[in-house]
């Protein structure tokens, strides 16, 4: 039987990447909203509620693992990348992705203090913290296989794409 602990990493990493997915997705959409001329504070209360709750459970994710007792973990295997004995690349995305989560949301919060520009600079690097992200999760984890996260990834962003050159036609000038 596996340990408690075993599964409760899964939980907490499983759940993160879903919320953080979903804070992905809305944030998607409310640029796609904002384009439109849409009004958008609650799509945006949303998307940031959906990354600081992922952000928590990352937290939970880490500290289950350094209290795991079939893998032992040490604090530098979790927060200093490339130094796991165990799958050293994939704990090393885990970290990195991390620390772009954390680099994510403290910008945002920080947003009016460090200005819009390069807060919007610190968000653009949310592409790699999502990829870092699934890569962890695909190397790491058990529970999604590949085919299953590609279509899960790639389905949202078509359609979003569809939704955002749709939006640009209605915003040309003849119209």
């Amino acid at each position: 039987m596996q340990s408690l602990e075993w599964y409760a990493i899964r939980a907490t990493g499983t759940v993160a990447y879903l919320l953080m997915y979903l804070s992905v997705i809305i944030g998607l959409y409310s640029m796609v909203q904002k384009k439109r001329k849409k009004k958008i504070n609650n799509i945006i209360h949303l998307h940031e509620a959906l990354g600081d709750w992922s952000l928590i459970l990352t937290f939970g994710h880490l500290g289950v693992l350094l209290i795991d007792s079939y893998f032992t973990f040490k604090w530098s295997d979790i927060l200093i990348p490339f130094t796991s004995n165990y799958q050293t690349i994939s704990m090393a995305l885990g970290t990195l992705g991390t620390y772009f989560l954390i680099i994510t949301i403290v910008s945002s919060k920080l947003r009016k203090k460090i200005g819009y520009q390069r807060w919007r600079k610190l968000h653009a690097l949310n592409p790699i913290l999502y990829i870092m992200v699934t890569m962890h999760g695909l190397m790491s984890g058990t529970d999604f296989s590949g085919p299953v996260l590609a279509v899960v990834n790639i389905v949202p962003i078509i359609v979003m794409g569809i939704m955002l050159l749709s939006s640009k036609k209605k915003l040309t000038p003849a119209h």
